[in-house]
């Protein structure tokens, strides 16, 4: 076998083994049906954007931008993050209202204890100071500054 002949052998052989790449309209369905697997996947798992698109379908960006795919690639990325908005909130259970409502009262009962826990405490305040002969009013009147003109050091003569 000549070398010519055995080089048409191997070139024949590897078209064999290689799937033709998408070309015109074959091509504008792939990437079509391509974002319409992925425009309900998470963007952090399966993000859309034409090097991914690119990849995953083996074929180079250009192509895409060829067919002037790539506008149709972001809005379907803008429908992506719009789902995925979407159900974030719809994951956020509310719970029912008489739920709410009953939590909210139980806050409610807590936070009336604890005032009347401080309401308790300020009333033997009163009490012991009037007991003792001081003014109630008078222990929690702001501090007056302090005088600093008698904590000043004096510097010693020689």
């Amino acid at each position: 076998m000549s070398k010519k002949a055995s080089s048409k052998a191997k070139k024949s052989s590897r078209r064999r083994g290689k799937k033709r790449p998408l070309r015109g309209d074959a091509l504008v369905r792939a990437v079509k049906a391509e974002l319409g697997r992925r425009v309900n996947l998470s963007p952090t798992d399966a993000p859309i954007n034409v090097t991914r698109i690119a990849k995953a379908l083996g074929i180079s960006r250009q192509a895409i931008y060829d067919k002037e795919l790539d506008e149709a690639i972001e809005d379907h990325d803008k429908l992506q993050r719009t789902n995925l908005k979407l159900n974030v909130e719809a994951a956020v259970l509310r719970r029912p209202l008489e739920e709410r409502i009953a939590a909210l009262e139980a806050e409610k009962q807590e936070l009336l204890q604890k005032l009347d826990g401080w309401i308790e405490r300020w009333a033997a305040v009163e009490y012991n100071s009037k007991l003792y002969g001081y003014d109630a009013d008078k222990l929690f009147a702001p501090i007056p500054p302090p005088l600093r003109k008698t904590l000043t050091f004096k510097k010693k003569k020689k």
